[in-house]
């Protein structure tokens, strides 16, 4: 995950308490999906957040190899394993949230008996831990077609098994659990409906800032596939300056026709792999440029405008780490000059501010509209941008775990871009070659970088 944004002494942000959200709905209706994504924004925002997926509990006591008569609520025979498990999974989430220094936590389960979910909500009302159910509706079966065939079926349960036995195996779990389905109605809970991934929302007795802010977070919430794509824009004339803002040099000329022709070649080679893995086409699909106002920014931009389906947007967002008064300074020179500030620095690397600069927190504070947005978007993006924002961007794709030193000790290096796939169980990242001759030719990191 990226660094907090905010922080207290307690680790309780807003007042809230304690929260977890229980999850509704059949299979491949984005349950898992959605939780992971909410956990990333919630613990991005200083929210500590985590997910309890049940099938992880089912897995570890009864293994992968599991009958579909297990998914079947008729069956009574069953019923204890399925408790057990259940059971498992909700001690685990009132530990984490009582004792373990958590704030949020996110029950990713069916939950598709009323009885069960009174149940389930009184026993986290015992420890005082207020519930939110969020219940995934799909009433197109094409949506759930393609998420079992894209997601569902790369999932631990199916890693090792045929693709067209794993989804007819798959389909048999959801045909056993669908007769026993009862939509949320009480009006007394507090909860969320989401029909068709997003398409239209049902929102009932929000109570708090907390619980508003996961609403809020929902409604920009999706499930299609879509690649994020980061690339430092180009080499400019005048490469340790920030003030400058200089056009792109030779070099960089170079690069950024180079960037084009390599990200275009693994668009391509993206669809014809997709389109013989599933049968959908992709051909068609957008490629969303958006770019910093910085001269070599937008100019590494420009090479790409030319293409078909691919659309570029200068974004003030999107601009590098302000040096202030280390503006064309290395970071030996920084030391020599100002050993005291960079004595600071080595302590807090992200939370630092030189005099007149801003901090890596600053910009990542900056940039909360743009990764907002980057949730919302449907299509791909490739973002060229300077170093230090990249950095930001990136750290919230990252697994949980990071911490916020290391944030500014990022690479993205002019050899190559980073390609990013958000999916049901995780952020897929592959870093691609661009060209050996675009390795950066300045020598030693600066502070503006």
């Amino acid at each position: 995950m990226a660094a907090q944004l905010y922080k207290t002494h307690t680790g309780q942000l807003f007042h809230a308490g304690s929260i977890v959200i229980i999850n509704v709905g059949l299979p491949a209706r984005g349950k898992t999906h959605g939780s992971r994504s909410l956990i990333r924004y919630m613990n991005w925002l200083g929210v500590k957040s985590k997910s309890f997926h049940m099938g992880q509990y089912r897995r570890r006591l009864y293994g992968p190899d599991i009958s579909a008569d297990y998914f079947d609520l008729g069956n009574e025979e069953m019923a204890e394993s399925r408790v057990k498990a259940e059971n498992s999974c909700i001690e685990d989430i009132i530990e984490y949230l009582t004792t373990g220094g958590g704030q949020l936590a996110i029950f990713d389960a069916s939950n598709l008996r009323a009885t069960r979910r009174r149940q389930i909500y009184d026993k986290f009302e015992e420890f005082k831990i207020r519930p939110l159910f969020i219940e995934y509706i799909c009433e197109k079966e094409t949506i759930v077609e393609e998420n079992i065939r894209k997601v569902k079926i790369s999932s631990p349960d199916y890693i090792t098994m045929d693709p067209e036995v794993a989804v007819f195996d798959f389909k048999e779990r959801i045909a056993r659990m669908a007769p026993h389905y009862e939509t949320i109605e009480d009006i007394d809970l507090s909860y969320i409906k989401l029909y068709n991934v997003g398409e239209h929302f049902v929102v009932n007795n929000i109570r708090g800032y907390l619980q508003s802010r996961v609403v809020f977070y929902m409604m920009n919430l999706h499930i299609s596939d879509r690649t994020i794509y980061l690339a430092r824009s180009g080499e400019s004339s005048n490469e340790g300056s920030y003030k400058a803002d200089a056009p792109l040099s030779a070099t960089g000329h170079n690069y950024a026709r180079n960037l084009r022709d390599e990200i275009t070649r693994r668009i391509e080679e993206r669809n014809k792999y997709v389109l013989s893995k599933t049968g959908v086409d992709m051909s068609n699909r957008t490629l969303k440029v958006w770019t910093s106002t910085h001269v070599k920014s937008y100019q590494t931009a420009e090479y790409f405008a030319s293409r078909d389906n691919v659309s570029v947007r200068r974004r003030m967002l999107l601009k590098g780490l302000n040096p202030g008064v280390c503006e064309n300074l290395t970071l030996e020179e920084v030391k020599d000059k100002f050993p005291s500030e960079y004595q600071s620095y080595l302590r807090d690397p992200y939370h630092h501010r030189y005099s007149l600069a801003e901090s890596y927190h600053d910009v990542s504070v900056r940039l909360e509209p743009v990764i907002l947005e980057l949730e919302r978007e449907h299509d791909d993006i490739l973002i060229i941008a300077p170093e230090s924002a990249l950095r930001c961007i990136y750290a919230y794709f990252a697994p949980q775990g990071m911490p916020d030193s290391l944030i500014p000790t990022l690479a993205f290096p002019r050899s190559i871009f980073v390609e990013l796939t958000p999916t049901a169980y995780g952020c897929k990242e592959r870093r691609i070659g661009i060209s050996p001759s675009n390795i950066d030719s300045a020598a030693g990191d600066r502070a503006n970088t």
